[in-house]
């Protein structure tokens, strides 16, 4: 659990109130004592999410970029669901007691005892949540985690402190929304921070290229009677599962690779597979081709980590692969997934569904909160009736809904 040293940081920097400050795309960069360079993101302008977010080094701020840029005004639910599990960070959120589990209010309560803390009103509990892509937030698993957090606690205390003295343009912060390419960086010199800058990284994302090494079964493939057109895509499927044994570490979110028959709509088997190794999605699909009566000609990809994970697999078994989103039939599939999974109680998400749900929609940031479509706030906000969306969610989408 949680060391004192986080709960000490942690209450210092909700009464340092940099929330009342600083936007969510207002991020700034902390030198992270192992080296790596943590990205921080300032959740709770609007008074409902109050959380610090880290993200640590490239892979963790193109998963920030990714949330920040993909305009969820217009987008569908399976690019929804791939952007939320796709997030990788560190972050400390201020909470109501109903939102922790009994050991972490026990905790809190604890510290707070020792340290003569109140813990009145709404959000007084901090918790602390990793993501990771591909698996449900879960609990800090390293000290590593907790160092890099507490320095992240601490930058966003100094950078209260500096704000009192210097204006954001003094400082160098700017919404990333507006293009900038470079952000301040927080480091410590004699106990002191200091503020120098750092450009950001890329936002590209690149994909796992396995390479398919069983010669034996791409000459079966290849010499198998060739017919028609495949759609294929990955999506993530909306319901974790926590492998047997492993209780103590995060459920994964399955990752399924679907393919159509473009003709006829023939829906194949799909691929589902853990999501954390693309060679065993890609093999997957060779034992899918071996044992099919027939291989396409051609597979048209919706989306660029398939591509990625059927590259050398379809070079090498001699099928054209190309990339493109004009994919009808397999949107239509895809979508038929997420229904039946969903009517399988009802046509509504089981609570652990929503709570999954629940959970990756608090990681995002306010703005792109209020940018979902209308009809997706409106069902939530009516499941919220049942009890079964967290009041915190319930909150947020409640007065952005308002306006």
């Amino acid at each position: 659990m949680a060391t004192e040293k986080m709960y000490d940081l942690a209450f210092q920097y909700k009464a340092a109130k940099l929330w009342k400050l600083l936007y969510d795309d207002e991020v700034f960069a902390v030198k992270l004592p192992d080296g790596e360079t943590g990205y921080c993101s300032v959740m709770g302008m609007i008074g409902q999410h109050l959380a610090l977010g880290l993200y640590v080094g490239d892979e963790g701020y193109q998963s920030y970029r990714i949330l920040l840029d993909v305009g969820f005004a217009d987008v569908d639910s399976i690019t929804m669901g791939e952007v939320l599990t796709s997030q990788d960070c560190l972050q400390c959120s201020f909470e109501n007691k109903d939102m922790l589990s009994d050991a972490e209010v026990d905790e809190v309560r604890q510290y707070a005892r020792t340290h003569q803390i109140p813990l009145r009103g709404r959000k007084a509990f901090p918790q602390f949540t990793k993501y990771r892509p591909g698996r449900y937030p879960w609990h800090y698993d390293s000290a590593l985690d907790e160092q890099r957090i507490s320095e992240a606690l601490s930058a966003g205390i100094g950078m209260k402190e500096l704000l009192q003295h210097h204006s954001k343009e003094e400082i160098g912060l700017y919404p990333l929304r507006s293009g900038v390419r470079k952000v301040p960086l927080l480091s410590r010199e004699k106990g002191c921070w200091t503020v120098s800058g750092i450009p950001l990284p890329t936002a590209e994302i690149s994909y796992q290229e396995p390479a398919f090494t069983d010669d034996l079964m791409a000459a079966r493939i290849k010499r198998k009677k060739r017919a028609g057109i495949w759609e294929c895509g990955t999506m993530r499927l909306p319901t974790p599962v926590q492998d047997s044994g492993r209780e103590n570490e995060a459920p994964y979110i399955p990752l399924a690779l679907i393919c159509v028959e473009r003709s006829a709509g023939v829906i194949q088997q799909p691929v589902v597979t853990h999501g954390d190794d693309a060679a065993e999605t890609m093999n997957g699909l060779a034992e899918l081709l071996q044992n099919g009566g027939s291989v396409p000609q051609t597979i048209l990809c919706g989306d660029d980590r398939g591509f990625a994970i059927l590259k050398d697999l379809c070079s090498k078994c001699g099928i054209r692969l190309e990339r493109t989103d004009d994919l009808e039939v397999l949107y239509e599939t895809m979508d038929s997934v997420l229904e039946d999974m969903g009517e399988e109680d009802g046509g509504v998400p089981d609570f652990e569904q929503l709570q999954a749900l629940a959970e990756m929609l608090m990681l995002m940031p306010d703005g792109e909160l209020a940018q979902m479509p209308p009809e997706m706030v409106d069902m939530l906000c009516g499941l919220g009736k049942t009890g079964a969306i967290p009041d915190k969610l319930l909150e947020r989408l409640n007065k952005l809904r308002k306006g």
